[in-house]
């Protein structure tokens, strides 16, 4: 859920008091943020987990979560998989975590052309928003 949808529901009802956020408390959640974030950095499979929510049925295989560790561990990755390993739809995701756990990162898409980079990197973007609708409210 992004903070403008949360913002739009805290808006909205009424009983919900609204609290100013000093740069105490701010100061208070900042380490066990940065806490967090590392772990996610980590083990971003399990930040999939974590806000894909309870109704949503995607599940990661176990391959699936290795290949996904991998590449956000490391700079560069070199791997050769079959087809329907899913290996477009785990790359974008990827990028897609990348940019939002490690803010302000440049990302791209290479291919043999660039028509096909947008094509593929469109229908990914859509399938991953449509199994898991807490990453679609990260992009625009």
């Amino acid at each position: 859920m992004s903070l403008k949808s949360l913002l739009d529901i805290s808006s909205s009802h009424s009983y919900i008091m609204k609290e100013e956020i000093s740069e105490n408390k701010i100061r208070e959640y900042l380490e066990p943020l940065r806490n967090e974030i590392a772990f996610y950095r980590e083990y971003p499979d399990l930040f999939v987990d974590d806000i894909k929510g309870p109704n949503c049925t995607f599940q990661f295989r176990f391959t699936q979560r290795i290949f996904l560790r991998s590449i956000m561990r490391h700079r560069y990755v070199y791997c050769v998989f079959t087809r329907g390993f899913s290996k477009s739809f785990l790359a974008i995701m990827g990028l897609m975590l990348k940019a939002i756990l490690f803010p302000g990162s440049k990302v791209f898409v290479t291919t043999g052309g660039k028509e096909q980079a947008a094509l593929i990197t469109i229908s990914k973007v859509e399938e991953i928003c449509k199994l898991i609708p807490a990453l679609e409210n990260e992009i625009n």
